[in-house]
């Protein structure tokens, strides 16, 4: 255990009961009894039982012992080796489920896209499907389960014994390990001096203002910066020059930067001076081509203008064009590089070609020699806020009321507090939300206490956060570092990050009336509550500092490879993210290729590697080493990658399937385009079919592929991110019992019969189309929409042409299934 991580891992217990709780059921452990695997499995279930009541015991004590460390450090590799041979053995249990007949297959014979006939009664249609939805229904007479009892039952194809021994050797390998190393570190902290540290807090909801990196502020007050303000403002305005000018803000990480730009943005003076006024979040990366993007979203009210182009130059023109004669404030928050003067001239050109006279630029900077390369004006220096003000900001914090005035007790404690915090007010937007989730004296000194004893250099606030983190939930500290892995100022949606999360199982449902996507929203819910999360519209994004701390604490396990600037990888890495838009083109203006081989032939742990995100449009040119990466990536169960039609089944062929939860695999519609022309109904790779475990497929919606018969093997399926093509082309769609959004198409075969969708009852979005397919009344309760408590959106449609007749139908239909629970019909 290395870097910030100072106490016995209480991640580490979590660990063991996550296991215990997934994988240890009645269900799977039956079915190790019937292969003869059960002793195996006791024995591990016996030994992880021991390993968790010696972390319980263990839990929050300092590690001043390093071959401990070391020991848990095993220990959790250990326990990682456990979780994959039983999530192994799961996937051979749904394998064997499969092949056995309890699934489905297609009729020999049925058309995907099924055979368009049209009723002869259409208005009866309207009515059986309307009135079967009106009562409970337990119609199931040309059920699947009545087809394998007129057949007889099925052979088992149970495991081959090669299987078996290897699963059982690994078993053993694991309880022996558990065994030895868990004895050892019950005998040492026999003997270590038990210090109690804060692990962990109970939740609590706390109110606080999430910082937002747009220029909408959702402060209700900006403290003490009224001067600086006003100073911005009149260098800004007062300018009649025809030249562009900058104007930098430079100070530390956390000091108040972006507010003080928002609020600059805000106000009247500006918005009545500029004619337009664009923000754009640079971050670490300079890409002139990215920003470049992000200003036309600003300028141009047509997307299509700008949306796939891809050449710098027209990108260029079509900014000129739209900002020609128009006095502008362009604001670029959190500017970090200094070594690409060339991509900076590159990004002025067309900003400098305009001919209205006084244009602005506002960047927020933390480095002098960014402000060196890019400023035309004297920057304005930002420090910390002056005491009095701090300590109004800290109130307002901690208490919730900036003219707090009561316990003096708590009021002494506090100002001790905000006397190290050095008037930095993300400091104080942390470590007050902190304190604010208990009001008492004990846990504020606890606090003040553990803040000193963190060694803090003048300028770093990192402990402050750290000590935040420390207090969180288990679970809520993977999910947050977890989401290092993502592009800094990336905005997340929350039905991207849930899913991810889930696919770890970081995400736990102790309430099983509730689907696992609601419990993780509660969590990124209470992220956001705390600050380490900022939610801006629809999205999330975190603060750099956040950021920051995330690759800190997770640095053990999570490693970006940034072009050719990242730290060396640690063998116990397990999630990994590459940006390949940061390597620099050779001379020919290609990618790297020899470069990037060369240092994936430096990342040792491959082969445990759980998550792998490829960043960039530039991975499709990267197939051999995509293949070479997942096909040592055996325990994969997060992928996001961007990829040509020809390189899917290449990909997919390359996957172990065993472990695959999540799966983003986009094609490039730009680059690909010309492929799309001529190539528009790609054939889904047949090898897919085999991910059991998958809960997440997302392929984009920009193609239309033909579907492999066996598509509904995927079982576990909760979310299909595609065209609605690829939705009502699935045969036998009742097995993905799992799903949560669907779109159906009512057709006259076996497969494609509204019966299909009687046993989906956890959708919450479906669309049903061309029920005029639907023969009787029978045929028609099939679907018991009634049964289906999730669903929230209801979409039904039929191909009738006769407009007076299908508004008729429309207002019965609308009486029947107003009592629906559905928020939306």
């Amino acid at each position: 255990m290395t870097g910030l991580l100072m106490v016995v891992d209480a991640a580490i217990g979590w660990l063991v009961q996550t296991i215990l709780g997934s994988f240890f059921t009645e269900q799977i452990e039956a079915w190790a009894c019937e292969i003869g695997l059960a002793e195996d499995v006791e024995k591990l279930k016996f030994e992880m039982r021991n390993v968790e009541m010696v972390l319980a015991a263990a839990e929050g004590r300092r590690i001043e012992n390093k071959p401990l460390a070391r020991s848990l450090d095993d220990l959790k590799e250990l326990l990682y080796d456990s979780e994959d041979v039983m999530d192994e053995l799961d996937y051979h249990r749904l394998q064997q489920q499969i092949e056995e007949g309890k699934g489905c297959s297609a009729p020999s014979g049925v058309n995907p896209e099924g055979s368009y006939v049209s009723s002869s009664a259409p208005s009866s249609a309207y009515e059986l499907v309307c009135s079967a939805t009106s009562q409970m229904t337990s119609w199931a007479s040309c059920s699947r389960k009545r087809k394998r009892e007129e057949e007889g039952p099925a052979q088992s194809t149970m495991l081959t014994s090669e299987i078996k021994h290897d699963i059982s050797q690994r078993i053993n390998r694991i309880v022996k390990g558990l065994c030895t190393i868990g004895s050892s570190v019950q005998r040492v902290l026999q003997l270590e001096v038990s210090r109690p540290t804060a692990t962990s807090l109970e939740s609590q909801n706390i109110s606080n203002n999430a910082r937002l990196t747009t220029s909408v502020p959702v402060e209700v007050k900006m403290y003490g910066r009224e001067s600086e303000r006003d100073k911005i403002i009149e260098l800004l305005t007062e300018g009649g020059s025809s030249d562009l000018n900058v104007l930098p803000v430079v100070g530390i990480g956390g000091v108040g930067k972006t507010t003080l730009a928002r609020f600059v943005c805000k106000d009247q003076r500006i918005r009545d001076h500029f004619d337009l006024q664009m923000w754009v979040c640079v971050s670490t990366d300079f890409n002139e081509v990215r920003i470049t993007r992000e200003i036309l979203e600003h300028v141009c009210e047509n997307r299509q203008e700008y949306e796939n182009i891809s050449n710098f130059n027209v990108l260029q023109k079509n900014l000129l064009k739209n900002i020609k004669n128009k006095r502008f404030l362009l604001v670029l928050d959190d500017m970090w590089e200094d070594k690409d003067r060339n991509g900076w001239i590159k990004l002025l050109a067309p900003l400098k070609g305009n001919q209205a006279s006084g244009c602005m630029i506002l960047a927020t900077i933390r480095m002098n020699s960014v402000a060196k390369m890019i400023q035309t004006m004297d920057e304005v220096r930002l420090s910390g806020l002056n005491e009095k003000e701090f300590w109004l900001l800290f109130k307002a914090c901690a208490f919730g009321n900036k003219n707090y005035e009561g316990d003096p007790g708590l009021q002494s404690i506090g100002k001790q507090i905000v006397k190290a915090l050095k008037g930095c007010p993300l400091a104080a937007q942390r470590v007050g939300a902190l304190l604010n989730t208990s009001v008492s004296d004990k846990h504020w000194r606890a606090v003040r206490d553990k803040w000193r004893s963190l060694q803090q250099d003048a300028n770093d606030i990192l402990p402050v956060l750290k000590l935040s983190y420390d207090y969180l939930p288990v679970y809520l500290q993977r999910c947050f570092s977890y989401c290092s892995l993502f592009l800094e100022d990336k905005r997340l949606h929350g039905k991207e990050l849930v899913p991810a999360w889930v696919s770890q199982n970081f995400v736990q449902c102790e309430d099983p009336t509730m689907k696992l996507e609601e419990t993780g929203q509660r969590y990124l819910d209470r992220l956001v509550d705390l600050c380490f999360f900022q939610k801006v519209g629809s999205r999330y994004v975190m603060h750099d500092l956040m950021h920051e701390l995330a690759g800190k604490v997770s640095s053990n396990e999570c490693a970006t490879v940034h072009g050719l600037k990242h730290e060396e990888i640690r063998p116990s890495v397990r999630h990994l993210s590459i940006i390949t838009t940061a390597f620099d083109k050779d001379k020919a203006g290609s990618f790297p290729i020899e470069k990037f081989d060369e240092i994936l032939q430096k990342i040792g742990p491959l082969q445990k590697l759980r998550t792998l995100m490829l960043f960039g449009q530039s991975s499709i040119h990267l197939l051999g080493s995509l293949r070479t990466l997942c096909k040592k990536a055996k325990c994969l169960r997060f992928l996001r990658i961007y990829v040509t039609d020809a390189d899917i089944s290449s990909i997919h062929s390359s996957l172990n399937p065993y472990h695959l939860h999540y799966l983003k695999c986009i094609h490039d519609v730009i680059i690909n385009r010309s492929l799309y022309r001529g190539y528009n109904n790609a054939v889904f790779p047949q090898a897919s079919t085999r991910f059991y475990h998958l809960l997440v497929l997302n392929i984009g919606i920009s193609g239309n592929f033909s579907v492999p018969t066996d598509m509904h093997n995927l079982i576990n399926l909760r979310h299909l991110l595609s065209h609605w093509k690829v939705h009502q082309a699935i045969a036998c769609v009742g097995n993905m019992t799992s799903l949560q959004e669907l779109s159906f198409k009512v057709r006259n075969g076996g497969s494609f019969e509204i019966r299909e969708l009687q046993s989906l009852n956890e959708l919450v979005l479906l669309e049903i189309s061309q029920l005029e397919n639907v023969k009787t009344k029978e045929e028609a309760s099939g679907a018991r929409l009634l049964d289906k408590e999730y669903l929230e959106t209801l979409s039904l449609s039929w191909q009738i042409t006769a407009r007076a007749f299908k508004q008729r139908q429309q207002r019965m239909c609308w009486k029947v299934f107003n009592h629906i629970r559905t928020s939306k019909l």
